[in-house]
């Protein structure tokens, strides 16, 4: 059932206006992200004080099972994935009377040439035994031929059009919904091997946030949380894949007012602050600054992200995982393996409602 509808053939619709419609969704969308963004962040504060309402009032001082809940909580993405019809069908058959671009009419002999042909490099491979070539004839000529012939590989793309121009409609139907069928399990099999990769570093941020949560102030594990985005930056300048990731003078500038905010934030709270809630909300960030490099390291790649897929898949990894690490905290003696009561569950739900599943859908608008 979970399928990736994915559109092969990418026909668009031309217009004059076209330019100018793009450029105004643009601005619409990045003032909606703005927007949106603003909205997380204060879901953000809210959900932690919601958490330490538990931990306070209703005396559940167990951040790991406040982790386990709201993590596996995700899984009702893949619900909604399930159950939710495609919005557009991926096998549709492509309409070819429009095009990407128009094309100027060209001479056949001047059309193919180096930059317009989507053939490799030629290479020239000797005429086997028994084939005769225009330099064998007995009289003589003017103009000799090597014994060699020219091969030029076509590409993957052009030769499976040319396979599909060359069947049937009813054939060229099926052959593309196959093609299309195993394109969408092969990206589903990576979806989930990239969750099992991105579970680890996010459920181990989120157990290290309710954690300093427990033993700080919301506000100081906010503060010091927050110094993702220094720790982001600075991981993406060492482990640079493009110019545009290397530091600047605003990147550098950003990262040491945040480090000068944290010094600053650890001086006037020295005499009342618990180290454990510190270091546990700086091990928070920077293992949340490790799966935002990881996740834009993937996008760079091309291949395509179905993020509400990977996002309840991380879910669905956190909940049949992360047990184990409950039961190692317990055999620790860090905290106790039993169920809460009853009337504690419609707290912790609530908790994870408005913390992760909230958050992420309105991440991923």
């Amino acid at each position: 059932m979970l399928t990736l509808c994915h559109n092969y053939f990418r026909v668009v619709h031309n217009s004059k206006n076209n330019k100018d419609a793009t450029q105004n969704v643009s601005k619409r969308k990045f003032a909606f992200g703005v927007f949106i963004l603003l909205l997380v962040a204060i879901l953000w504060v809210v959900s932690s004080e919601l958490t330490r309402y538990i931990y306070i009032e209703k005396k559940l001082e167990r951040p790991f099972l406040v982790t386990y809940v709201r993590s596996s909580l995700l899984i009702v993405y893949l619900l909604v994935l399930c159950f939710t019809p495609p919005t557009r069908d991926p096998c549709r058959p492509a309409d070819y009377t429009q095009l990407l671009e128009p094309v100027a009419e060209t001479d056949d002999e001047n059309y193919f040439t180096e930059s317009t042909n989507s053939l490799g490099d030629s290479t020239f491979v000797p005429v086997r035994a028994g084939e005769t070539t225009d330099s064998d004839d007995a009289a003589p000529r003017a103009v000799r031929f090597n014994k060699v012939a020219e091969v030029r590989v076509m590409s993957a793309a052009m030769a499976g059009e040319a396979l599909l121009a060359r069947l049937s409609w009813a054939a060229s139907v099926r052959a593309s919904e196959h093609a299309q069928r195993r394109a969408a399990a092969a990206a589903t099999r990576r979806h989930l091997k990239l969750a099992m990769l991105f579970c680890v570093p996010w459920f181990i941020s989120n157990y290290l946030y309710r954690l300093s949560i427990l033993y700080a102030s919301t506000n100081s594990a906010c503060v010091y949380t927050s110094s993702t985005s220094a720790l982001a930056l600075s991981l993406g300048a060492v482990f640079a894949q493009a110019p545009q990731d290397h530091f600047t003078l605003s990147k550098c500038i950003a990262v040491l007012l945040t480090a000068c905010s944290l010094v600053v934030l650890g001086v006037s709270e020295s005499h009342q602050s618990n180290w454990i809630a510190v270091l546990a909300a700086l091990g928070s960030a920077a293992c949340y600054a490790i799966h935002l490099v990881m996740f834009r390291h993937e996008l760079r790649k091309g291949d395509g992200i179905n993020s509400p897929l990977l996002v309840g898949l991380v879910g669905c990894a956190c909940g049949c995982i992360a047990w184990m690490v409950g039961g190692a905290l317990a055999a620790a003696g860090l905290e106790v393996a039993e169920l809460p009561s009853p009337r504690l569950w419609s707290w912790l739900l609530l908790d994870a409602a408005l913390g992760p599943l909230t958050q992420e859908t309105l991440w991923l608008l």
